[in-house]
């Protein structure tokens, strides 16, 4: 069975659980407007909070993989695995080995990615509070890890697939596909049927 379906896992309660709906709704919005049609957007209706053993307490940062490897066994014990891609998404903070921090982490061959969303509220960053900002940068790495789940790399067209490294880097994309990245993905979801 191809994949029909996206999944969206609330990893904590606070700084993600209240915008879950709109975010799903942003994404599945997204898609469509680009043309991508085919995959339905849901939202998971119980938070999976990260086990313990992925957070690293001499970093105080859950390790990306390790939140990777936990989605993939929940959601094969269920039989979800095979037919969904999987994001999960926490107001945690995540890095991967040799990086001091990611926004996100996909692993393709697992159909599971995570948005880490901590370093996405300008909170963070000493500003002041603004849902729409943060809102906006939520997107943008949804869609991001979302698209390497779907196969595709990292894009230096002005495209949401845009490598970025810093908070700054978020802002400067666009929260959508470039014109190569979108056939790409509509070749992904042709071979998934």
């Amino acid at each position: 069975m191809g994949v029909k379906r996206i999944i969206l896992v609330p990893l904590t309660t606070h700084g993600v659980l209240e915008y879950l709906d709109a975010l799903n709704e942003a994404i599945g919005r997204k898609l469509r407007e680009m043309g991508l049609e085919g995959l339905d957007v849901l939202t998971w209706p119980d938070t999976l909070k990260p086990p313990m053993k992925c957070f690293d307490w001499s970093r105080l940062q859950y390790h990306g993989g390790c939140i990777v490897k936990y989605l993939r066994e929940v959601f094969q014990l269920i039989g979800l695995f095979d037919s969904s891609l999987v994001v999960g998404v926490g107001y945690l903070d995540g890095y991967e080995y040799g990086l001091d921090f990611v926004f996100g982490e996909a692993s393709p061959d697992q159909h599971v990615a995570v948005v880490f969303t901590k370093r996405l509220k300008p909170e963070y960053y000493g500003e002041q509070a603004r849902f729409d900002l943060y809102f906006e940068r939520l997107v943008k790495e949804t869609l991001h890890e979302l698209g390497h789940l779907m196969g595709l790399e990292h894009c230096s067209n002005y495209c949401v697939m845009r490598f970025s490294n810093s908070i700054l880097e978020v802002d400067a994309k666009p929260a959508e596909y470039c014109g190569d990245c979108v056939l790409k993905i509509k070749n992904y979801i042709s071979r998934t049927k």
